[in-house]
């Protein structure tokens, strides 16, 4: 790598003109010299086109047709150049020296083929919350997870696009993924890449997480739909993808099942259309066992936490 690498920081964007000014001058105005920033549009319907077109030649902008977060993720790599590459949601928003601090960590560990770290949750108005949504990553670590992978071990808490950082390298064995995945296509490129090299946890909040209406899943009612159906979506293309990941997909595809079916029904199952095509295409005798025990443990431990909280509320009232 070179002593000063160019970074590609790519800034995906729908319907978000009232937060995207904040996003792109965050990432003009860092303290490392050497960027570029890609935004990619992706057909949004308010006024982010106009608010793009006053950067002008400030950054490269690519104004696509609607086609969901994977499309606009392999749009901007595409269009971008860099040798280290950054991702950052349009209403998140980076630290001054973040780029500084991902290029010093990159140097120093030749190794590592992407770097994860800690995000800053503020509301939409930019005020710190009290509460955190997610697990944190309590230290710097060096990891990799190949091997856990390829065994289907469990995997820690990782962070959201705004916190993924990557070598080009790496990117070019992943995109372009699957356009199917319309919303939270970052899972499938956090999985994908640490099922491709070692990497780098920083617990360093040097970037920050906007929560709002938008994008609070976490308080949604169909939460619980969306996560599970994110989930069974990303186990199909990761592993038609990477057939060495079949293990770990096997088991989050059987935890997501389980749980949708606990949760809400399985017609709701049914409705979607990669939990049919994970069957057909990767059923076998072990996964019918290892996998069907799994999906029983996984539904039966969501009824339980559904009763739980059924005497919970009644205890309440």
């Amino acid at each position: 790598m070179n002593q000063k690498p160019l970074v590609s920081i790519l800034i995906n964007n729908y319907n978000y003109a009232h937060f995207l000014r904040e996003s792109i001058d965050s990432a003009l105005n860092q303290a490392y010299p050497r960027i570029e920033v890609v935004v990619v549009d992706d057909g949004s319907t308010d006024n982010s086109r106009d608010v793009i077109k006053s950067y002008e030649n400030q950054i490269v902008s690519v104004l696509k047709q609607n086609g969901g977060q994977a499309s606009a993720f392999n749009a901007g790599f595409k269009a971008s150049k860099g040798d280290i590459i950054c991702f950052l949601d349009a209403d998140d928003y980076y630290n001054l020296n973040k780029v500084s601090q991902i290029v010093n960590l990159f140097q120093k560990n030749s190794e590592l083929g992407w770097i994860f770290h800690e995000l800053d949750d503020v509301d939409a108005n930019g005020h710190s919350l009290s509460f955190r949504l997610n697990q944190t990553i309590h230290e710097l670590s060096l990891v990799d997870f190949r091997e856990k992978m390829i065994e289907g071990g469990n995997l820690p808490y990782l962070p959201a696009t705004s916190g993924l950082c990557f070598k080009r390298s790496v990117l070019e064995q992943i995109l372009p993924m699957p356009e199917q995945l319309l919303i939270s296509a970052d899972n499938f490129l956090r999985l994908a890449t640490i099922s491709k090299s070692p990497g780098l946890l920083s617990p360093d909040t040097i970037a920050v997480h906007r929560i709002h209406g938008a994008n609070l899943f976490e308080f949604r009612k169909d939460y619980e739909y969306i996560n599970a159906a994110t989930n069974i979506k990303t186990c199909y293309y990761l592993r038609k993808c990477f057939p060495e990941t079949k293990y770990y997909t096997n088991r989050l595809y059987a935890h997501a099942v389980g749980r949708l079916i606990g949760k809400t029904s399985l017609t709701k199952v049914l409705q979607i259309p990669e939990f049919k095509e994970y069957i057909k295409e990767y059923f076998s005798l072990e996964f019918g066992i290892v996998g069907g025990s799994r999906i029983f443990y996984n539904y039966l431990k969501s009824l339980f936490m559904n009763f739980k909280f059924f005497l919970r509320g009644k205890s309440s009232v």
